[in-house]
């Protein structure tokens, strides 16, 4: 799919596919939103398992109400 033409590909709210795709070296860039709460459990995108990763920001934003969004594009 990624060498078809047609533009990008996203994925939304699979942490299980991101990290498979991190690990073959798939992913370009990752759009990340964070919000401004902890909540102390739950599944990490971010394992002791995977990584390390690297990217360049690319660009962030943030909302009056505290979330930020960030563009992270992988550093080749």
């Amino acid at each position: 799919m990624k060498s078809a033409a047609g533009g990008a590909i996203g994925v939304h709210g699979s942490i299980s596919l991101v990290q498979y795709l991190l690990e073959a070296d798939l992913l370009d860039e990752l759009r990340l939103v964070t919000f401004p709460v902890v909540a102390g459990k739950g599944r990490r995108l971010f394992d002791g398992d995977c990584g390390p990763f690297h990217f360049d920001i690319a660009d962030t934003r943030s909302t009056p109400n505290g979330l930020n969004f960030g563009i992270y594009r992988r550093s080749r």
